[in-house]
């Protein structure tokens, strides 16, 4: 049997996505409908593009931008309605066609016309004869909204009658013509009527829908609200007809909501300046929202016209514009940014100084509701159909501790003996909380009993269970991450439970043991790729350094072994370095926190079970956590990770309070442990071959490296440090 997948979470496909250069003809700013949505705001009837110009456009793009051209080429027309000027578009295509072939331009052959349109005169004879002449390279989306009552909310002729009549005689024809697509915008007074209006697009044969909220400021209270419901209302009728694999929606997306990286920071929300429109009297902008017809308070932006060709240095600025650029503080540190678009010309208009180094935030909250309803429906697929999300990136983590004898699970050895359980109230409050404020939760259960019932309300969520691997079979129908130690690691049989991915936790007064330890867990587990998380608990300044490289070398020649053989094998503090980007230790107290049986959230485990040691717990109800501290969480904020590449490093924030009274300052020993573990990391590469090896520092401890960048050898005072 095929294992399933899912279609409904996916993008579109388009034809060139991402290589293709998009040239946009305003062919005219008329247009026969009134859409009260529409971002072209000064519409024209007397505004349309003469032939001569759109000859001469084609020129200047065969000739003058020969070398700065890409592989394929769209030309789009649009309006107004683009197509209540057909004979026109058919004569610029032909010149297109014409003037490439005798130039031997690739684009001869290589491109794309594009049309989207609102469908009121698409069964016309002078439409149909173009359709048919241009088929093969042709491109057109027919723009329906919905149901017909959503539809003629919003599209309606300029006499206020809708349009939906009309163009609903035109479907059958589209659908057996182009790809089943359409593209929907919904605004605050049609938002209610969402999830009717998707369904009814796909029952009619459009399988495929582009769908978004307006960017303007036309959002009223509660509306995030509504669109949160009618989005989980649509998941449910998805999930329950088996609906995921059949259609499309871009309002779902697995690569939505999770913090942007370096990556995600050098790009953009769209294509602006990267692309091309052409005006009606042949000048050229950024993009059409860029034009007259679509802007309200600013000028246009011009990036040269037709006859003069482009002016490279107006296009200079949009080669810069990225997230990292536009986004203020709150907008660089959200935990949900991915997926989060703007229109780049709706900013500039909207900016106070007229750039475009400026982001609008009217869909913040409609943002969020969508997060969140996707969080909801890849939960719910996952939990009834075994269909896991593809594209999970790093979000913020809650660990429940259902009793306060919680199994270890980090650098901390867990050895309370109080006796408080997590309720079954408290269970559901804390998963709201989490869902409401973006945390994945992770249930950790406790080391002496297994005593969970799995109920159906916990489908709504995607949890993880950390429990001590002997219990794995009675968590047979959970989502499990199983943690071995010393007392356990030769009891444990899989059986029929698959296990690939697991802890490990070693004493450091132990860690003479390690490699046998890891031997023994790589043979019980049984699914491939094997992966150890590592953690090494209560070390202390008389941690033993060289037993712990000489186990660790037994481990990386472990990990060799097994790769000869054809299969991978993963221990976090070895193999993980050479994929991190930044530092990937437990981040309590900014990305993670712990939810306790006492209702209250600290940041870390510790913390709850020894004592705050100063540091607040917070209930529920608080908006927002360690508001006036935060800062010193995060890694960025930690003065000697900032001169450290041992990214793999767990920083533990308990140790780092318990020895030097400062969570965001560690102690030296934590520090060398981490370098020896990137020390063996480097061994590992070399010994592999791999190309870009990490180098070999001179160092264990990283304050070295901070006093050699700062200059102050001779201000230490009486500070003594080893390499």
């Amino acid at each position: 049997m095929l294992e399933k997948k899912y279609t409904l979470g996916k993008g579109i496909d388009a034809w060139g996505r991402e290589r293709a250069l998009t040239v946009t003809f305003i062919i005219t700013e008329d247009c026969n409908l009134r859409c009260k949505y529409c971002y072209i705001v000064h519409k024209r009837s007397n505004s349309k593009m003469e032939f001569d110009t759109a000859k001469q456009a084609v020129d200047c793009l065969l000739t003058s931008m020969e070398k700065r051209k890409s592989e394929p080429v769209i030309i789009e027309f649009i309006g107004g309605e683009p197509l209540i000027e057909v004979e026109l578009i058919d004569r610029v295509c032909d010149y297109f066609k014409i003037r490439a072939y005798e130039l031997g331009h690739d684009w001869y052959w290589n491109y794309r016309f594009s049309i989207t349109t609102n469908g009121v005169n698409y069964g016309d004879a002078s439409v149909q004869n173009f359709i048919k002449k241009n088929l093969n390279k042709l491109s057109i989306t027919m723009t329906v909204d919905g149901t017909k009552e959503k539809h003629d909310m919003q599209r309606v002729f300029p006499n206020g009658d809708g349009s939906y009549n009309i163009i609903s005689s035109n479907f059958d024809l589209y659908l057996s013509q182009f790809a089943k697509a359409t593209k929907v915008t919904f605004a605050s007074p049609d938002l209610h009527l969402l999830k009717d209006s998707i369904v009814h697009l796909w029952e009619i044969g459009f399988t495929d829908i582009s769908a978004n909220v307006i960017f303007e400021d036309g959002w009223s209270e509660g509306d995030d609200v509504i669109y949160e419901e009618q989005l989980k209302s649509l998941a449910d009728y998805v999930l329950e007809n088996e609906l995921f694999d059949k259609y499309k929606c871009t309002l779902f997306d697995d690569t939505l909501g999770s913090y942007q990286v370096e990556p995600d920071l050098a790009m953009t929300s769209c294509g602006a300046g990267k692309m091309l429109a052409i005006g009606t009297d042949g000048t050229m902008y950024p993009c059409n929202r860029y034009a007259p017809y679509s802007l309200n308070k600013k000028e246009p932006i011009k990036f040269g016209d037709v006859k003069n060709g482009i002016d490279m240095e107006k296009v200079r600025p949009f080669m810069l514009a990225t997230f990292s650029n536009q986004s203020d503080q709150e907008c660089l540190n959200c935990e949900v940014a991915v997926g989060c678009g703007f229109c780049q010309g709706l900013c500039y208009d909207e900016s106070e100084l007229g750039t475009n180094f400026y982001r609008t935030k009217y869909i913040c909250k409609m943002h969020k509701a969508r997060v969140r309803a996707n969080d909801y429906y890849f939960s719910r697929l996952y939990n009834r159909y075994k269909i896991a999300r593809s594209m999970v990136r790093e979000q913020k983590r809650l660990y429940f501790l259902l009793a306060d004898d919680f199994v270890d699970y980090c650098s901390y050895h867990n050895i309370s003996e109080k006796n408080k359980i997590m309720d079954d109230r408290q269970i559901l409050e804390g998963l709201e909380y989490a869902r409401r404020n973006f945390f994945v939760p992770y249930f950790v259960h406790s080391k002496s009993e297994f005593s969970f019932t799995n109920k159906p309300v916990y489908g709504k969520y995607l949890i993880t269970h950390i429990l001590p691997a002997n219990f794995i079979e009675e968590s047979s129908d959970l989502e499990c991450l199983p943690v071995f130690d010393k007392d356990n690691i030769d009891s444990v049989v899989c059986g029929n439970q698959k296990m690939g991915n697991c802890m490990l936790n070693v004493m450091c007064n132990d860690i003479r043991n390690l490699s046998v330890y890891v031997k023994k867990v790589f043979a019980v587990l049984n699914t491939s790729p094997y992966r150890i998380n590592l953690n090494i608990q209560e070390i202390d300044k008389n941690f033993d350094e060289n037993e712990y490289i000489a186990q660790l070398a037994i481990i990386k020649d472990l990990i060799g072994y097994y790769f000869d053989k054809g299969i991978i094998c993963e221990v976090s503090l070895i193999t993980d370095l050479p994929h991190l980007l930044e530092h990937a230790n437990c981040k309590a107290g900014d990305r993670s926190f712990v939810y306790a049986p006492d209702g209250n959230i600290y940041p870390c485990s510790a913390f709850y079970s020894l004592g705050t040691d100063g540091i607040p717990s917070h209930s529920l109800k608080d908006a927002s956590l360690y508001n006036n501290s935060s800062h010193l969480f995060k890694s960025k904020n930690h003065p000697l990770c900032a001169n450290c590449d041992a990214y793999q490093c767990m920083n533990c924030i308990y140790i780092n309070k318990k020895y030097t009274n400062e969570v965001n300052v560690s102690p030296s020993f934590q520090c060398r442990k981490s370098n020896i573990e990137r020390g063996i990391t480097q061994q590992l590469q070399t010994e592999r071959g791999t190309i870009d090896a990490m180098a070999m520092h001179d160092y264990l401890d990283p304050i070295n490296e901070y006093f050699n960048k700062a200059h102050h050898h001779n201000e230490l005072g009486y500070y003594s440090y080893k390499k």
